[in-house]
């Protein structure tokens, strides 16, 4: 035992500081609380690679287009990551032409 100190009276009073340094952040949502009502009305997107070993006509990169609504998936293959934008131009065209609407929102991970 400690000998030479005051004996503390305990105190139960709410210190500020002590209440705010015990609050605790609450995590984010796991799924989007949000979902598309239309066909197209939301896109995701992603690229993934490169693939080792390469494909058998040397494709490295794929890239995904997945409609929220349906989770319809389409997948093309490329060379390289910088193809994205054609493979996004064919697949909007694509899908524009066969459902006569037009992709509302895209949404990437700026894969």
């Amino acid at each position: 035992m400690v000998t030479g100190l005051p004996k503390l009276k305990e105190s139960n009073e709410k210190c500020s500081n002590c209440m705010k340094g015990k609050q605790q952040k609450q995590s984010a949502p796991k799924k989007s609380s949000w979902r598309a009502s239309a066909k197209l009305e939301l896109v995701h997107s992603d690229i993934c690679g490169p693939i080792n070993p390469e494909s058998n006509v040397k494709k490295r990169y794929f890239i995904t287009f997945i409609d929220d609504l349906s989770r319809k998936t389409w997948i093309y293959f490329m060379n390289e990551k910088s193809d994205a934008l054609t493979m996004f131009k064919r697949f909007k065209a694509l899908v524009e032409n066969e459902s006569k609407q037009a992709i509302q929102c895209f949404r990437t991970d700026r894969g």
